[in-house]
């Protein structure tokens, strides 16, 4: 899920992007068209512009009262539009009528893009983040501030006038006051133009950290355009047009992965875009939400607040759980409808054909109200085709299709959350159409399939801007490689027919699946990724139980496509993906919706989340994931036999290579089908590493409270450490590990067309040749990485105290990657070009650990490789005089062995010194 963060000047963090819109709006009216000016605008024009503005401001601000217009000599000949606030408007100018009740008081701003330029993030429909503003007069200056919601206390207390003396608001916008106080309302006019057409929201910042180019707002060509108003809203489009004079070339010569100047590749002059910003301002509601108080154990994005009222509180801070306001209308039945139900718009973008599978995922969460008491507490709505309003209006939750020119993120669940309680009071899913059937991973076609080391941190994309910066989610990109990986999967063995309805069913479970999982996020769920351990592998191959459970124990998991390994019959594949929710997502809901007395509401809640330790129940999320510790909150794992899975994948991705071997092509089909099915097959190779490394030397990291029996901190279990050793030492580093016969090899042909494409678009392309090796490497480099890092030495080492029973040890680790990596050295033959080129990496890891230690290695760790290199020299100068080598084999040896020799007789070079 990702959310846009815009800039709030005056404050270390951004604020959001976007726009704002209304439901069921009234007293509409749209500006003129903006007009091009003939002149083109360059960053001098645009601050020229903005310091005009300044100094007429600073100018009116100078005059005293008396000097104003009178209110009625400002608005001669101007169109009245009521609501919330009085808009005048003539021509393109728009007036905002600020009475003195509306001073000094809260109001709830809504960004959102309204249309974007399809790439960097930089999309049409994305949500920003809300803000909480108010309006404050400074003498004849009014200041819309970004107020502080942090940071609270009990009013009119000391305590409360202290937070107010600690904490300061930010300055969003702020312009003259126009006129005189209107004779009877007493209020004032002040130009919108000024508050609402400028860069509050730093999107000319965003454009030069993605593009590395000179954008800035262009003030001249950007207007509002439409304005419209209800009693309890304020809607402005804004058209904002970012420009910049001159295009800074590509840098030669930089290093790869280097950031440098780059263009938007989706307009037709780079020089010049534009992006409509909606700006809604709303009321917040009139009696706050009960807040509910999050639980660690049970996973929800949660609002916080650091409350000074009690001094004896054991923490000033304070999290509550985001989710709707969702009341009976008969709080005494049973079950009753609510007050007012959770309404999701389908967008009229949305293909008609795939209308239903996402309706019936968004209603599949009814089943999970209706068990706390809840009937149809969840509806869906279609937009009309004629409709004159936006599924972007603010308080109408919806979903919409978007069309990008690379997808990013497949889809997104983001919403909006009055901070006082956490009350979730809209929210807007994209679904990206590219991410859809029509569309198979262009990715998996043209690049390689790397293994991530999964140790490593994995913060989400830069230059996204949002709400919630740990609420990153690309689960429908994900699925979609993985719908496009089973059907070539099911094809190649004759199962299904790409073009039949069973394969268009594949396309619409995934669309179901994506929906209850973003629609998911939107009700206030995080990711739990511990959800994929929850059946085991004989149920995830009974189709009757898979229908009836999903093949995970919550929609929240990045679960893999559920394959049967080859030759396993039909009937006992299970359903591919989730078609209905699991019991952690019923449990999730019942926390966070169950209506409960506030008077038991506590002891209420420490019983629904003491079942945390139930088995189906497990939680873990991104935290959980990216930390890299726990080797059960993983992306792309299923069953709770891990190293099972992890061979049943290897079969199904090895099988997929053989059948490549003699597959016949038609004559409407070029060698890159080939090329894409070779590459799903090592990507999913890859996943499958990343699932088995995180074993050795795991942590199972628990969220219990005392009393479940359980430790919350459990090393993973030898046995089982040991046995996905074995699987990453045959399936990764043995030397027929991975086999691609040259016959094949020399049919893995690029897509043309797409290079092309790619060359024009400024992306990066794959190489027209096709290196198995470089693939292969690729893993092995990654598993290598992994095995022989700091981290999973140290905890090695440390399990030997936490579980000294039978541990697997550090010196075991090694040995076993030495065996592997080098099984040639006992044998007679030659050392094959791809086992030279592990054996390099892994030499080569070795010497660098015995050169350049860093501080967070352990001198036990240290001891041990240098031991182990010691014996392995030894070994390969033996190796290297034996007859048959070829002349490649017996430098490569050498090669090796002198490596060693120097590292071992090196000085050791201590990180940072």
């Amino acid at each position: 899920m990702r959310y846009i963060r815009s800039y709030r000047p005056g404050a270390p963090s951004a604020l959001p992007v976007a726009a704002l819109l209304a439901a069921l709006l009234t007293g509409c009216a749209s500006l003129p068209s903006l007009t091009a000016h003939a002149e083109s605008a360059t960053p001098a024009s645009a601050a020229a512009s903005a310091s005009a503005s300044r100094a007429a401001a600073a100018a009116a601000a100078s005059h005293g009262p008396s000097s104003l217009r009178p209110f009625a000599e400002v608005i001669k000949d101007a169109t009245h539009i009521d609501g919330l606030f009085s808009l005048w408007q003539k021509d393109d100018k728009v007036w905002l009528e600020l009475k003195p009740s509306d001073l000094n008081q809260p109001f709830f701003m809504s960004p959102k893009y309204k249309s974007g330029i399809g790439e960097r993030q930089f999309y049409g429909g994305l949500m920003g983040e809300e803000v909480v503003i108010e309006f404050r007069r400074v003498h004849n200056q009014l200041q819309m501030l970004a107020r502080n919601t942090e940071f609270v206390a009990k009013a009119d207390t000391p305590t409360g006038r202290a937070v107010d003396a600690a904490f300061s608001p930010s300055l969003l916008a702020s312009t003259s006051v126009l006129s005189q106080p209107h004779p009877d309302r007493k209020s004032v006019l002040v130009e919108a133009n000024a508050l609402f057409v400028n860069d509050m929201l730093g999107l000319g910042m965003q454009l030069q950290r993605a593009y590395r180019q000179g954008y800035s707002l262009d003030t001249r060509n950007s207007a509002i355009t439409a304005v419209r108003a209800t009693p309890d809203l304020v809607v402005l489009e804004v058209l904002s047009h970012y420009a910049t004079g001159s295009i800074a070339p590509p840098q030669s010569g930089m290093p790869p992965g280097m950031p440098g100047p780059s263009v938007p590749r989706s307009v037709p002059d780079a020089r010049s875009l534009f992006m409509n910003l909606h700006y809604s301002i709303a009321k917040l509601p009139e009696q706050t939400m009960r807040t509910r108080k999050a639980d660690a154990r049970v996973g929800y994005f949660t609002t916080s607040i650091t409350d000074f009222t009690d001094d004896l509180a054991r923490s000033p801070r304070q999290r509550f759980v985001n989710r709707w306001r969702l009341e009976k209308k008969d709080p005494a039945a049973a079950l009753s409808e609510p007050v007012k139900p959770i309404t999701f718009w389908l967008d009229r973008t949305i293909p008609e054909k795939y209308r239903a599978p996402i309706t019936a995922g968004v209603l599949e969460w009814n089943k999970a109200f209706e068990r706390i008491g809840f009937k149809n507490a969840v509806r869906v709505e279609v937009q009309p085709d004629n409709a004159d309003w936006d599924t972007l209006d603010f308080g109408r939750a919806s979903i919409r299709w978007m069309t990008n020119a690379s997808p990013t993120f497949g889809a997104i669940g983001p919403s909006h959350v009055d901070p006082r309680s956490g009350e979730i009071l809209d929210a807007d899913i994209g679904v990206e159409s590219l991410s859809s059937r029509n569309q198979r991973a262009l990715r998996a076609q043209v690049l390689a399939a790397p293994i991530v080391d999964v140790q490593a941190p994995q913060p989400a994309p830069t230059g996204l801007r949002g709400a919630h910066a740990m609420a990153f989610c690309d689960f429908a990109d994900q699925a979609a490689e993985q719908l496009s990986y089973a059907l070539d999967v099911l094809e190649a063995r004759g199962d299904i027919d790409p073009a039949s309805p069973e394969a268009e069913k594949f396309v619409y479970d995934y669309l179901k699946d994506v929906t209850m999982h973003e629609v998911g996020h939107t009700l206030g769920l995080r990711h739990n990724f511990r959800a994929s351990r929850v059946y085991t592998d004989k149920q995830l191959a009974d189709p009757v139980f898979t229908a009836a459970n999903g093949i995970a124990g919550s929609v929240m998991e990045y679960a893999p496509v559920n394959l049967a390994g080859p030759g396993v019959p039909r009937d006992r594949q299970g359903t591919p993906f989730n078609t209905t929710l699991g019991p952690y997502d019923y449990w999730a809901i019942e926390y966070a919706y169950k209506p409960l007395a506030a008077e038991h509401e506590d002891a209420e809640l420490a019983k629904i989340a003491g079942r945390s330790g139930e088995p189906a129940l497990a939680y873990g999320t991104d935290e959980d994931n990216f930390l890299g510790v726990d080797p059960e909150s993983l992306q792309f794992d299923l069953g709770s036999d891990v190293v099972a899975f992890a061979r049943k994948r290897l079969d199904i991705a090895r099988d997929l290579l053989t059948r490549q071997e003699t597959r016949q092509l038609t004559a409407n089909e070029d060698y890159s089908v080939l090329r894409r099915s070779v590459s799903y097959a090592l990507r999913d190779m890859g996943r499958v590493a990343s699932v088995l490394t995180r074993q050795i030397g795991g942590v199972r990291t628990l969220r219990d409270h005392a009393g479940t029996g359980r430790d919350p901190l459990l090393p993973v279990p030898a046995d089982e450490q040991r046995a996905a050793l074995t699987v990453l030492a045959s399936g990764f580093l043995s030397a027929d590990s991975i086999s691609v016969s040259p016959t094949l090899q020399r049919k893995l042909a690029v897509d043309y067309q797409e290079r092309t494409d790619a060359v024009f678009r400024g992306e990066a392309m794959g190489a027209t040749d096709f290196s198995l090796a470089s693939q292969v490497i690729e893993l092995q480099r990654g598993v290598l990485g992994q095995l022989l890092s700091d981290s999973v030495a140290s905890r090695l080492l440390d399990s030997e105290s936490k579980s000294p029973k039978n541990a697997l040890r550090l010196s075991e680790l090694y040995s076993r990657l030495d065996k592997s990596v080098w099984s040639e050295l006992g044998g007679h033959g030659d050392v094959p070009p791809l086992r030279r080129e592990l054996q390099r990496e892994h030499v080569n890891r070795v010497a660098g650990m015995l050169l350049r230690p860093n501080s967070l290695s352990r001198a036990d760790a240290r001891s041990l490789v240098r031991s182990q290199a010691q014996a392995l020299l030894v070994k390969i100068n033996a190796a290297s005089k034996r007859s048959g080598l070829s002349a490649e084999a017996k430098a490569h040896l050498q090669d090796s062995a002198d490596t060693l020799a120097q590292a071992l007789a090196a000085k050791l070079q201590r990180a940072g010194t």
